[in-house]
């Protein structure tokens, strides 16, 4: 750092101050308007592509169509894999792109693939429906609901609402979940239409025909032009009642729509439903625009709100399903808690280590700091969320060590009597190389930790990205702003005497290392190999479940049954869930999941047979459990026993990257009986292994269909094609949208379908030849026979496949589980299936790997930082030996504090890297100048660390005492990572102080001996 400079800050010393004064201001103006939310955002890398094919086969959907789709997607720049559903007349194939793919332009290609594909698709096929919007996640959500409202009328308060809401500043839109959409149902009696000549297709053309508005043009004339309209659509449902089907001479005695139909309205089919506490519901689904500070927009929402509720009848209730911009807060306001309880505990350790006056200049680079890192988090645009705030905590401690040691350098030369500007000049310059060098090797240690390619990567970026900038802001603040306070404020200090305990301590272990070198060096290594031992008895994980108050459960019946089953089971679940005193609330979606309330949340699609309930538990309320996961355990338990019917999983939210069951296992092959086998082979296995829970499959049982054998010539000789089988069955079983009904300014479908409640009357439709219009019986042309399949052909990376999963106790290991399956299934012969692991262990594997793998680029940015700074290779590998020091400490602390190695654990222990080197750098730096000024090797080393202990120990101590409000938060996804810190910062150091000069001693005096002999 240049001397002009230096004393140029301290000279304008006003304006040095002015412009510190500045940017804390302006931090705490970027503070309060940064965007605010729990958790970071994701880039979706998920499309999903939807194909509607009416009356299809799963297995003619899965030929026609969805191999097709997978074919193209297949084919994108970027793409990982593929998953696919092909249902009755319905295919969903899902699209995952790599973490590194250009995911705009991916899914420019797909949709543009889709719409050429669709030529090529069966022209019964509806246009493709791509979605690629699947991290939208709401920030409010709003439950109306009323013990004496229908839904219709829920609906109508609802979208008063709605366009209110909508209107304020911040609010991307609202949306009703769970109004019940209406339509005209016209159910044709079949023996009736039998007795006419008509069929169900002639009465959609009669309904079309009846039902129509065409422009008629104007009457002109040469004073005036008026518009000429007539009644073309139906008024009410008893126009559409005498709709006239087959006319007469006679009057009135033609065959009207009633005498053959009951026409009613009615809620149409699939109906997706909405339950608050068990009544009647809708729900308010709010979405937040980009980058804006939800907590100041939630505000006005709430105020909104209430002036409108005033206008409502008092026996409506609102509860709040999910409020982002409170639970936001709370979260922010509990870590900006743990950041203020940390810089307070680093103030008072450099207080009682360095004195008032030196002490409150130093600390002043805290929120100098911090203040200057909220500036440039507004400028890059980086959200207020956990893992920002997180960032800050982990930083808070060495924020202080370059101020320590500058404050330090310029203390002892003023002690020295040199003149104050003086003193402050060269003691910044002393040390300005070595704080650099310090800097930037905690900075090149987080830099590989921007580049993990994975979602996880993507979830934790701004965690690194936030250590170095508050790094660099701390240097430039000890740099300019530390001397141009200590020349105000610096004097002379009192020399004490007595020598603490502590430091006695080490002189003595010091002294015992320099003169037993070889055992030193042999126990040192002694115990980094023992802790790696310890390391197998360390729990592994990826991530760990949500520290929220949130649970759900997912609900399916147990085979294909309609939604007022799935509601009587939901109603079973609801009565469990009514006895338990932890639980505040609960709110029930039947039909399809809850609008996505967490942004890990998995992909729902919509189906009669599936209901999704989310709770909102107390733990305190009755203290009988200390995690959710112990409710969770807790809950399952009764549902397995006492819910009958269909299944009932309870589920914690995951933080990260979702992976869903810890046990995964996939099975692919092409024979779906062989599959089937295998899959009940695994499960079996599965169930035997301790700890595992709610093991399931995703492999559909074999459902009973009706089967229309078609008598292909005899339907011919009488003039009936197959598309006059298949059409009128079509709209008999399935209904089919005739028209359009509108009344007051609402649009309803009329929909046309019979009702066949068994094989007899649907034997006895008649079907209409379009050539010849005569009607056949369908029995005289086609046989109807009863036979199995399977109703849902899933399908991973083009191959069928069925997964198998697991969730797994408390107390348990996934790995180990997996583990034990996997050797359990190598001793048994599956026959022509595979079998892949896709659960915990492979995220960990996988990700744990690419962090190695940055940690060795990282290891080489520090020792060439090191290189460049001591221009020898062999100094920088001593300093490096802090590294392994620093492993021991990190592995112990995750030992003793139980907790497991995670991703975040290890990523702890990586950050590391830059960290531990600090020390040793500075202690180096001082042994070479001593050496320097004449001193023997073994004197500079015992001068060096008792010149430097002071500023190492301190530093280090900030550090640690910095991450102690981490620690003790709760947050189990960052207590390992902040255990790994503290704990391998703690031993390294001590280690440091008495290996580091005791191997440079030795390596050192080495080289001496070599240089000697050479020129002896």
């Amino acid at each position: 750092m240049g001397k002009g400079l230096i004393a140029g800050a301290i000279k304008e010393r006003k304006v040095t101050l002015f412009i510190a004064l500045l940017t804390m201001i302006a931090g705490i103006y970027s503070y309060y308007i940064t965007p605010k939310q729990e958790n970071p955002q994701i880039t979706a890398s998920i499309a999903i592509v939807t194909a509607v094919y009416p009356g299809a086969s799963p297995e003619d959907v899965e030929k026609l169509v969805t191999r097709k789709i997978e074919d193209e997607a297949a084919e994108l720049k970027g793409y990982d894999y593929s998953e696919s559903h092909s249902r009755n007349g319905l295919s969903i194939v899902v699209v995952r792109l790599t973490q590194d793919a250009n995911i705009e332009k991916s899914w420019t290609d797909l949709r543009q693939k889709m719409e050429d594909l669709q030529s090529e698709l069966p022209k019964e096929v509806h246009p493709l429906q791509i979605n690629t919007d699947l991290t939208e996640t709401a920030g409010i959500i709003i439950s109306m609901s009323g013990e004496n409202y229908s839904y219709e009328q829920l609906e109508e308060y609802g979208q008063r609402f709605k366009k209110e809401l909508s209107k304020i500043n911040g609010i991307s839109r609202f949306d009703i979940h769970g109004k019940q959409e209406k339509e005209v149902s016209i159910e044709v009696d079949i023996s009736q239409l039998n007795q006419y000549q008509l069929s169900l297709q002639d009465i959609i053309h009669i309904l079309q025909a009846q039902n129509i508005s065409i422009p008629l043009g104007q009457i002109k004339n040469d004073e005036s032009r008026l518009n000429v309209t007539t009644s073309g659509t139906y008024a009410d449902l008893k126009e559409i009642e005498n709709t006239i089907l087959i006319g007469s001479k006679n009057a009135g005695a033609g065959v009207r729509l009633k005498d053959i139909a009951k026409i009613s309205m009615d809620l149409e089919e699939a109906n997706y439903r909405i339950k608050q506490n068990g009544r009647n519901a809708i729900l308010l689904t709010g979405y937040f625009q980009e980058n804006k500070n939800i907590v100041i927009i939630g505000k006005s929402v709430e105020k909104r709100m209430d002036e409108l509720k005033k206008d409502l009848p008092e026996d409506i209730y609102f509860d709040q399903v999910l409020y982002q911009p409170k639970d936001v807060s709370k979260a922010v306001n509990n870590f900006i808690l743990n950041l203020i309880t940390g810089i307070m505990f680093v103030i008072m350790v450099v207080f009682i280590g360095m004195g008032f006056r030196n002490a409150v200049i130093v600390s002043t680079a805290i929120p100098l700091s911090i203040l200057s890192t909220f500036v440039m988090m507004k400028l890059l645009a980086i959200p207020i969320h956990q893992v920002s705030i997180t960032a800050l905590i982990i930083a808070l401690g060495m924020l202080v060590d370059n101020a320590i040691v500058v404050s330090d350098s310029i203390q002892v030369k003023i002690d020295q009597e040199i003149d104050t500007m003086q003193a402050c000049v060269e003691g910044v310059r002393e040390v300005a190389i070595p704080v650099l060098s310090s800097t930037l090797t905690t900075v090149a240690a987080f830099t590989p930790l921007l580049m993990l390619p994975s979602m996880a990567g993507e979830y934790i970026q701004s965690l690194p990205l936030i250590i170095m900038i508050s790094l660099w802001a701390s240097y430039m603040v000890a740099l300019l702003v530390t001397p141009t306070m200590a020349y105000l404020f610096f004097r002379k200090s009192t020399p004490k005497e007595k020598q603490h305990k502590i430091r006695t301590i080490f002189d003595h272990m010091l002294h015992l290392g320099m003169s037993k070198k070889r055992g030193t060096v042999f126990l040192a290594i002694s115990v980094f190999v023992l802790s790696l031992l310890l390391v197998t008895q360390l729990g592994l994980q990826f991530f760990p479940k949500a520290d929220t108050d949130i649970l759900y459960i997912d609900i399916r019946t147990e085979s294909g049954a309609n939604i007022r089953k799935t509601e009587a089971l939901t109603e079973q679940v609801t009565s469990i869930l009514k006895e338990q005193k932890e639980i505040i609330s609960y709110t029930t979606a039947i039909g399809d999941g809850l609008p996505k309330f967490y942004n890990t949340l998995p992909i729902y699609t919509q189906s009669q047979d599936f209901a999704q309930i989310m709770i909102k538990v107390d733990l305190k309320n009755e203290k009988r459990f200390k995690s959710n996961t112990e409710f969770a355990d807790y809950l399952q338990e009764i549902f397995d026993t006492r819910i009958a019917g269909g299944t009932a999983t309870i589920k914690q939210l995951e933080q990260g990257e979702p992976i869903g069951a810890p046990v995964r296992v996939r099975v692919t092959g092409d024979d779906m009986e062989k599959l089937e086998a295998a899959t009940r082979v695994v499960s079996h296995y599965l169930s035997t292994i301790p700890g595992t829970i709610n093991i399931d499959d995703d492999f559909t049982d074999k459902a009973y269909e009706f089967y229309v054998d078609i008598d292909a010539e005899k339907a011919s000789f009488l003039g009936i094609t197959k598309y006059d089988i298949q059409n009128e069955l079509n709209i008999a079983l399935m209904g089919r949208t005739a028209s359009i009904f509108r009344n007051a300014g609402n649009e309803y479908n009329i929909v046309l379908r019979s009702y066949a409640p068994s094989q007899e009357v649907l034997e006895n439709l008649m079907i209409k030849s379009s050539a010849t219009g005569n009607k056949i019986l369908l029995k005289e042309i086609a046989e109807i026979q009863l036979r199995p399949q399977i109703p849902n052909i899933k399908k991973h990376d083009r191959e069928k496949a069925v997964t198998i999963y697991s969730d797994v106790k408390s107390g348990f290991s996934s790995v180990d589980i997996q583990r034990q399956l996997q050797q359990g299934l190598e001793a048994l012969d599956l026959e022509d299936v595979q079998i892949v692991f896709d659960g915990e262990r492979e995220k960990i594997q996988e990700h744990f790997g690419s962090i190695g793998t940055f940690a060795v680029f990282a290891l080489l940015l520090v020792y060439g930082i090191l290189l460049i700074q001591f221009n020898s290779f062999i100094q920088p590998f001593i300093i490096l030996l802090t590294i392994p020091l620093s492993v021991i400490g990190s592995i112990v602390g995750l030992y003793v504090f139980r907790q497991p190695l995670s991703f975040t654990g290890l990523l702890g222990m990586v950050s590391l890297l830059g960290i531990v080197v600090n020390n040793a750098i500075v202690l180096l730096d001082f042994i070479n100048g001593e050496r320097k000024l004449g001193k023997g090797i073994e004197e500079s080393c015992l001068e060096a660390v008792d010149k430097r202990f002071r500023p190492i120990v301190l530093s280090t101590t900030t550090t640690v005492i910095g991450l102690t409000p981490l620690v003790f938060s709760g947050s189990d996804l960052f207590r390992p990572m902040s255990i790994s810190l503290m704990s391998g910062l703690m031993v390294s150091t001590l280690l440091t102080l008495v290996v580091i000069p005791v191997v440079y001693s030795m390596v050192e005096s080495m080289i001496e001996r070599i240089k000697l002999k050479r020129l002896a």
